[in-house]
């Protein structure tokens, strides 16, 4: 999928219809697709990967951090897979699958050479397991409770098929069913508390299984010995083609891409934009997906005073100027961002001109609403400071950009960066003004996730009934006409009322020397290593 030079893969949006008649067209599809093609081979039996962070949690189904999940898509699988050019959905561990008219039931067959790394088979037991036990987690496994809204059960008829019920049509769950949120672990895992799984990982059916975790210094992954149903989208079958891959923590850019330019390291996560340029060449291949969702963006807690203030909300939407930070961060593959999704998300409707940078449109509803520049550059009302607070775990030169810019108007924007654990704790508080971030979702249910009152992982907390009703009938609706049109209506209320300030549209951005190959990228942007080799 990479070459010598520098190569972007853009994920293409999608219209809603796509996604919802995706079960349709992959319902007759069963197995993997024969390879033609001559035996793919790897020289190097292992791979050394620098990631960013630590992941903190090992398993994917209880975390959304894009470290762990870079790690955690190798050691655990899913039902189905989905093509992130065409959002088509294809099996996986379900050779076939169907719907009910109004997308409230989904019929699975599985495969039945399907096993864990534990031994023990995969069956519609271990799946109901799976999901039984992702209701009873609650807010502990955020995510996947909102892909499971309206669960009702699921229904086993026998060893290899099932039922997932729902008291309402669910029109986010077969591709929320792709993701490792829903991936498969193994019925002994489901068993084990949630802090086990962080930190000794799930036994999953993936074509790793971890090996070690050292918090804060490594993370090292196996092959899977006898793997042998990969999805149909990889490039080969049978096991992974490297023995081992190591992911040191490397959280200082310089030394990440020090590292490989040395040859310390095969492959690292998120090169630098501003080093985009440099890496060009053709010693390196470059991997490049935008992420799909909602930006990276500002999303308020309007229960905090300041925030409240629809006027200064609108005031920092207008006051942004989104051309100049995609510029400032030296994002070359990346894009400003024009509306509460991404243009790389099904459903996505551009609210361009609406977040057009303005900044003395900006100042005047600042004028208006009493709001009054001080001696020392910000603004005033009765005797309050008008400085707000971004708590943030990453992208802090995107956000400086922004400090910068919103200064210009008169507001003082304070940079809060904390590790992704506290931010994570901050959301369960609420003690937030703004929280800084994007979050990653093929479909554009991912607005009810962050908004909706009623999820358990919602980050923007706003009292607005009439979006609580769009975005809780939009993930009931069947009618592909129907839900894209709320979902317009939920980016227009969103944007008008600056529930959100998006910023940039984050392109995940990894580098490899040039003798790694393989590497590519699920729906989600992210990383899949069951094709990845090199030679030496």
């Amino acid at each position: 999928m990479s070459t010598k030079k520098s190569r972007v893969f853009r994920l293409t949006a999608m219209p809603v219809a796509a996604l919802a008649a995706i079960s349709l067209l992959a319902a007759c599809s069963s197995g993997a697709a024969e390879n033609d093609a001559a035996p793919l081979e790897s020289s190097k039996d292992t791979i050394v990967f620098a990631i960013k962070e630590d992941p903190t949690c090992l398993d994917p189904q209880l975390t959304s951090l894009t470290t762990s999940l870079n790690i955690g898509r190798q050691v655990v699988d899913s039902l189905v897979d989905q093509n992130p050019e065409t959002g088509e959905i294809v099996p996986w561990l379900a050779e076939s699958f169907e719907t009910n008219d109004d997308l409230s039931a989904f019929t699975f067959t599985l495969r039945d050479d399907v096993t864990f790394s534990d031994g023990t088979p995969l069956t519609s037991a271990v799946v109901k397991a799976n999901l039984d036990s992702l209701i009873a987690l609650g807010k502990t496994a955020p995510l996947a409770s909102q892909f499971l809204a309206g669960y009702v059960s699921t229904d086993v008829v026998d060893d290899l098929n099932f039922t997932v019920t729902f008291s309402a049509p669910n029109a986010p769950f077969l591709q929320g069913a792709s993701t490792m949120t829903l991936g498969i672990v193994s019925e002994a895992t489901t068993a084990q508390a949630a802090d086990v799984r962080c930190t000794t990982g799930p036994i999953g059916s993936g074509s790793f299984v971890y090996d070690s975790y050292t918090p804060n210094d490594s993370v090292v992954i196996v092959k899977r010995d006898g793997y042998d149903w990969a999805s149909e989208l990889r490039e080969h079958t049978g096991e992974a083609l490297v023995s081992t891959i190591e992911f040191p923590v490397i959280t200082e850019n310089g030394v990440r891409t020090g590292g490989l330019e040395s040859g310390e390291f095969d492959i690292i996560q998120d090169l630098p934009y501003i080093d985009e340029s440099r890496f060009t060449t053709d010693d390196y291949n470059l991997y490049a997906a935008a992420n799909t969702g909602v930006p990276n963006s500002l999303i308020p807690n309007t229960t905090r005073p300041i925030v409240a203030d629809e006027a200064v909300r609108k005031a920092m939407l207008l006051g942004t100027d989104r051309e100049e930070i995609n510029l400032l961060t030296g994002s070359v593959s990346g894009q400003p961002a024009t509306s509460a999704l991404t243009s790389s998300t099904s459903g996505f409707e551009s609210q361009a001109e609406a977040t057009a940078y303005d900044p003395d449109a900006a100042e005047e509803l600042l004028d208006d609403a009493g709001w009054e520049m001080g001696s020392d550059g910000i603004r005033e009302k009765d005797g309050t400071t008008l400085t707000v607070t971004a708590t943030a775990f990453y992208a802090q030169d995107v956000l400086e950009a922004a400090q910068i810019q919103l200064k210009k108007i008169g507001i003082d924007l304070q940079l809060k960066m904390v590790t992704s654990g506290d931010f994570f704790g901050a959301i369960a508080t609420g003690d937030y003004d703004f929280l800084a971030a994007g979050l990653t979702r093929s479909d554009p249910d991912a607005l009810r996730v962050l908004f909706s009152q009623a999820s358990a992982a919602k980050w923007g907390i706003v009292d607005d009934a009439e979006l609580e009703s769009i975005l809780l009938e939009q993930a009931a609706t069947s009618d592909t006409a129907d839900r894209q049109a709320l979902i317009d209506q939920a980016q227009e209320i969103i944007i008008d009322k600056a529930y959100l300030v998006p910023m940039l549209e984050t392109t995940q951005l990894h580098a490899s020397v040039s003798t790694v190959s393989g590497i590519t990228f699920d729906s989600a942007s992210r990383v899949q290593l069951y094709d990845v080799r090199a030679s030496e």
